[in-house]
């Protein structure tokens, strides 16, 4: 492995030399030129530290006195934006509505008010998407209704939310984002951002539990308290909300001598109506008024038969603007974006906000149609554009008629908003307004800035593939400053020239540099195993998120720390007696990691263990009758089920599995479906079937020519799996798997079910229980897997992301002793420092989360490394061929050839390919192909193109 570093290592050293040979431009004259060459000398001293090489830069500057481009770099490349992506909804609502537009929140009532001031009927409250509204103003709606006379409610609280439509986050928004204020969730009917206080003060006593209020509406929420008071003043807490549900989980300790006013963290809360439903009512009955017994807060919607008894108002829209702008509020983003789809084409969802937005930007302000958007905020990293399109964006506002109301919004550095703290002290500070951008590996600027000279210009700087943010901000503040002295420039830092030449270019370059994909960020290598030689490469250093290809490093670790023959194991437990066949005790299933556990042969695809079998091996010991409980053991991992940057909405998804130690068919159900008659609910059946997952069937058939509009989504943080649509009749019977929640206790199910197939009965009484192996339980049985060898097989071959991450828990679990993610990613990181010497984030195995960055020369280096090992022929041999079997038997199209073996990585934004290709004069070719961003034309077209190009070698 050393010996590979080394070569590698001179290899780079003998290409940096190569371009150090380069002789330095001519420097220019004109002060449009110096800036230019200043601004991309900046860009190039990023090389210089493997902490910001792999950084993805684009920009431009933009002069609106000259009304031309006086600076730009990979300016036509779209980037992942960030919270810069908040322009776009303020250029449309600022352009659309008046600056004194309101938004109301209203409250009415139903029956009759008797003269004891009892209403006999509802109070319904209705929201418009006001984001602002508080419990104050919700307080003044309260003694509205108080002032009229109202002293008791026999109706309910109506919460009405129909303004907007039920999605509540942005699409792929990141789970574990979810708990925190800037990923709340959205509703037409809101109040303080759909967040509580929560607080915990410490108790009398050491060791006994802290004290926590939740403000507002602490009935709303149940609190799971774990945490402890200790000695001292210090406080090491964790507060959580748990996923998909209104419970917060405190854990943790607080120091008895804690200050008074205890410790408080923001949270929010699951679905936002009847929530503010609930901090209403609490306001009305502290306004004296008592509802009976049976009342409740429930969704609804007005009716004609209501009376407006109260409303309330937003702020003006641009003080809802400015407060967006400056303070980055997500929230105000998201229903600002709804709002605009409900006031302008009458559907308050997301996507017919961002439609009305993408509609004007491009017919009213003229921006190219090269970009995509799926939120308001910018949260979501299925956003993508360009620094040009900001460019236009912004030259089209500042010539428009509402650029004064534009401008004002915009942070100012040194003085407020998210640049109050910086550019203090320099030329920038007061003369640049901005907007700001960050999140995990994204960084981003853009807005006006006043030069010396008196000019303004327009600049946006967009970066992606960020290791360590200082960076990032340390590039945009020079550009700031560099533009607000301008002409006043000082001496460009020493730097290199990006030139560079390799033996592929003249059959690469054509296919990479093909302006149908001009806003892809490309990061290509390929490498000769046979010559160490770089034969091509584009921007090799860049850190992109890679997908698919994420799977390999997975491999290399688990043969490495493993090895080829490695066998997954389950145990099989009873405690108690047994006697005449009554086992007077539990069955206990201990799981270790195996991703081959299968229910029965019919679900079973690796040829591992089945429930079915370790029912039957229980009845074959002589047991007829189970009268405990049968308990799993999932802890060789610890509780969390997803890795980090996961998302919310393909959580019901057999590719976003839930990942506990132990765990059947993949962590799935099986649901197949056909059509009935037409009119009829069609006909659905689970696999295996058990009660503890339930079905709520409402979709029926159609007419054979109706549009198929069959649904199937599992119910958040629930086993209840909802399914909807249509489905034609004539439809071939189909199938979906469908993840479940909590696997391992679905396992027992499993097995309480094969019990009574098998014969053995299980007493009514018992329970399928998650617990530690007792300690008294004696082992029946140990089932094993097929070999890592077939299992890292079938993973690459089928790109199986559970596969993946059973793989990677239990690498942490076996190597580290710590059965989480990032144990057995520390497994990696180790691993690949013996082959690479520059960082690179992973935060998963299988490469489904978009926060994992790497570079294609990072992942040829492990590839070429690979070669030199004992067990390249089994890593060789896990990789699809090209047209003949797994995900690349169809996934190129019609390229079909044995020697080019890969893993494909196949979503719209970030398609990639990486594997081998051996050439027709013996060499055996290691390539990375990673794409990032949008483009019109398909991206995938153009990793058939780069494919097609490797194949040619070979002929």
């Amino acid at each position: 492995m050393n010996r590979w570093k080394a070569k590698w290592g001179s290899v780079l050293l003998a290409f940096m030399l190569m371009i150090s040979l380069v002789p330095q431009i001519q420097a220019q004259t004109t002060q449009e030129e110096e800036l230019s060459q200043l601004l991309q000398a900046y860009v190039q001293q990023l090389n210089a530290n493997p902490n910001s090489e792999g950084m993805s830069v684009g920009y431009e500057v933009y002069s609106l006195d000259e009304d031309k481009t006086l600076a730009s770099y990979h300016s036509d490349k779209t980037f992942v934006p960030a919270s810069v992506f908040k322009l776009l909804v303020t250029a449309a609502a600022v352009s659309k509505w008046s600056k004194d537009m309101t938004i109301p929140t209203k409250v009415f009532t139903t029956g009759n008010l008797s003269n004891a001031g009892v209403l006999n009927g509802d109070i319904i409250l209705k929201g418009y998407g006001d984001p602002t509204l508080t419990v104050e103003k919700l307080d003044t709606l309260a003694k509205s209704l108080a002032d009229k006379g109202i002293q008791k409610v026999n109706g309910n609280i109506i919460v009405d939310e129909s303004y907007f439509d039920g999605q509540r986050l942005g699409e792929d928004w990141m789970w574990d984002d979810e708990p925190y204020s800037y990923s709340t969730q959205t509703s037409a009917l809101s109040v303080r951002e759909n967040t509580m206080d929560v607080t915990v003060h410490p108790g009398k006593e050491i060791g006994e539990s802290p004290t926590i209020t939740i403000d507002p509406a602490p009935e709303y929420v149940t609190v799971v308290n774990k945490a402890k008071t200790v000695d001292g003043n210090k406080v090491s807490l964790t507060i959580d909300r748990t996923l998909g549900k209104n419970e917060i989980a405190v854990s943790g300790t607080i120091g008895q001598n804690y200050s008074t006013t205890g410790y408080t963290l923001t949270r929010t809360i699951h679905d936002p109506a009847p929530f503010t439903g609930t901090v209403f009512r609490d306001l009305l009955v502290k306004q004296g008024i008592t509802f009976k017994n049976k009342s409740a807060v429930a969704k609804g919607t007005v009716d004609d038969d209501v009376r407006l008894a109260a409303a309330v108002e937003s702020p003006k829209l641009d003080d809802i603007l400015t407060e967006m702008v400056k303070e980055s509020d997500n929230f105000y983003a998201e229903m600002l974006t709804k709002l605009l789809g409900a006031k302008e084409s009458g559907v308050g969802s997301t996507a017919a906000g961002t439609e009305v937005i993408h509609r004007f930007l491009v017919n009213n302000l003229g921006l190219e149609d090269g970009f995509i958007q799926k939120d308001g905020s910018g949260l979501t990293r299925l956003d993508h554009i360009s620094p040009h399109s900001y460019i236009q964006l912004l030259n089209s506002m500042y010539d428009g008629p509402e650029r004064d109301r534009f401008i004002s919004f915009l942070p100012i550095a040194g003085k407020d908003g998210t640049l109050k703290n910086r550019l203090k002290g320099t030329a920038a500070e007061g003369n640049v307004k901005a907007k700001t951008g960050s999140m995990s590996g994204v960084n981003s600027l853009a807005g006006y800035v006043t030069a010396k000279n008196g000019q303004t210009f327009a600049f946006s700087i967009l970066l992606n593939g960020i290791y360590k943010s200082s960076f990032a901000t340390n590039l945009q503040n020079q550009i700031a400053i560099a533009l607000a002295q301008y002409p006043n420039l000082p001496q460009p830092p020493a730097g290199t020239p990006e030139s560079q030449s390799f033996p592929l270019a003249k059959d690469f370059d054509p296919i990479v540099d093909d302006p149908a994909f001009k806003g892809i960020i490309k990061g290509a290598v390929i490498y000769s195993t046979k010559k160490q030689e770089m034969l091509y490469a584009r921007s090799p250093q860049s850190l992109l998120t890679p997908g698919a290809s994420v799977k390999l490093l997975t491999t290399a670790s688990a043969l490495d720390n493993l090895g080829q023959n490695y066998r997954f194991k389950t145990e099989l437990y009873t405690n108690g007696t047994i006697k005449n066949g009554i086992l007077n005790g539990d069955i206990i299933v201990k799981g270790y990691g195996d991703p081959t556990l299968a229910s029965d042969n019919k679900r079973q695809v690796q040829g591992g263990p089945t429930i079915e079998g370790i029912a039957q091996d229980l009845k074959i010991a002589g047991i007829h009758l189970v009268k405990g409980n049968i308990i799993v053991d999932s802890q060789f991992f610890t509780d969390d089920v997803y890795a980090p940057g996961w998302t919310w909405d393909n959580e019901s998804e057999p590719f976003q599995p839930q990942i506990t130690a132990l765990s059947v068919n993949h962590g799935t159900v099986r649901l197949q479906y056909e059509p009935e008659k037409i009119g009829k609910n069609i006909n659905v059946k689970m696999e295996p079937n058990v009660n503890e997952i339930k079905i709520v069937n409402k979709a029926v058939t159609g007419e054979a020519t109706s549009k198929n509009t069959l649904a199937i989504k599992r119910v958040r943080g629930e086993n209840t799996i909802e399914i909807s649509g249509t489905l034609p009749a004539g439809t071939d019977k189909g199938y979906k798997d469908v993840s479940i929640e909590a696997p391992h206790l679905y396992t027992g199910y499993v097995l309480r079910n094969k019990l009574k197939e098998a014969g053995v009965n299980v007493s009514p009484h018992s329970q399928v229980v998650s617990a530690a192996k007792p300690a008294d339980a004696k082992l029946m049985n140990s089932y094993e897997s097929t070999t890592l060898a077939e299992i890292v097989s079938y993973m690459n071959h089928h790109n199986d992301n559970f596969t993946a991450e059973m793989i990677i828990r239990s690498l942490g679990a076996l190597i580290n002793g710590n059965g989480t993610f990032d144990e057995g990613i520390d497994t990696v990181q180790r691993m690949m420092n013996r082959v690479v010497s520059t960082p690179f984030d992973m935060m998963d195995g299988s490469g489904w989360t978009k926060y994992t960055q790497i570079s294609a020369a990072q992942v040829a280096s492990l590839l070429a490394a690979q070669t030199e090992k004992p067990t390249f022929p089994v890593f060789y041999a896990s990789l699809a061929n090209a047209g003949e079997d797994g995900s690349l038997k169809t996934g190129l199209g019609n390229i079909s050839s044995p020697q080019l073996t890969g893993i494909l990585e196949n979503r719209k934004d970030m398609p990639g390919l990486s594997g081998y290709i051996k050439t027709k004069d013996g060499d055996l070719l290691a390539y990375s192909l990673l794409l990032n961003g949008y483009s019109q034309t398909e991206s995938k077209q153009l990793v058939k193109n780069f494919a097609q190009k490797l194949v040619d070698l070979t002929q």
